[in-house]
């Protein structure tokens, strides 16, 4: 099965994020597949395929990182692209990443080595993805950032880790919650 960890968004910022998201689907031109407001999140870690029985570890890992981090806010303020904005291939909101969030990152890094998962060779960015593009941009991406201008602070309270299992379909990727850890020492929420 195909998974990732991630921390989930709220509401408010989900429906703030879908509006920026429309207003960026109509000024970039390029073929993309828009990420659908109920699949925001922030990505921990793309795990990729794994056995289901691993489960029971990456909980037990999750549930370890999780009594030792705190809850924290994550402030969402601008918008980016992967690699670049000149080079477009993924778009996203997203904002400096707070030294709780690093510590979150390196936590689950070190604890999915201990699990044979390869080191994270990406820097770390507190990000949700809005779109992927599907073929080089003409400088569409550029142009519409400086149309949508800069973001309101929205702040997102990172409160627990989940495990999602994500379907590729027709219609998009579908997410599942295999399993949600509290930070701050509490258990599954």
């Amino acid at each position: 099965m195909r998974t990732f960890l991630c921390i989930p968004v709220s509401p408010g910022l989900r429906q703030a994020l879908a509006e920026i998201s429309t207003d960026l689907r109509r000024r970039v031109r390029t073929p993309a597949s828009w990420v659908r407001p109920e699949n925001f999140h922030v990505t921990l870690r793309f795990l990729g395929d794994v056995d289901p029985m691993l489960t029971v570890d990456l909980e037990r890992v999750c549930r370890e990182i999780g009594e030792e981090i705190s809850p924290f806010e994550l402030v969402v303020d601008r918008l980016g692209a992967f690699p670049s904005p000149a080079r477009p291939r993924v778009l996203w909101a997203g904002g400096e990443a707070p030294a709780s969030f690093l510590d979150l990152a390196a936590a689950l890094s070190d604890g999915l080595q201990a699990l044979d998962f390869p080191e994270e060779r990406k820097e770390t960015v507190a990000h949700i993805t809005l779109a992927r593009l599907k073929g080089p941009d003409n400088g569409s991406v550029e142009e519409a950032f400086r149309s949508v201008g800069t973001l309101p602070p929205y702040t997102l309270r990172a409160e627990r880790i989940v495990l999602m299992e994500s379907e590729l379909g027709a219609d998009g990727s579908r997410y599942t919650p295999l399993f949600s850890r509290a930070l701050g020492g509490g258990g599954a929420v």
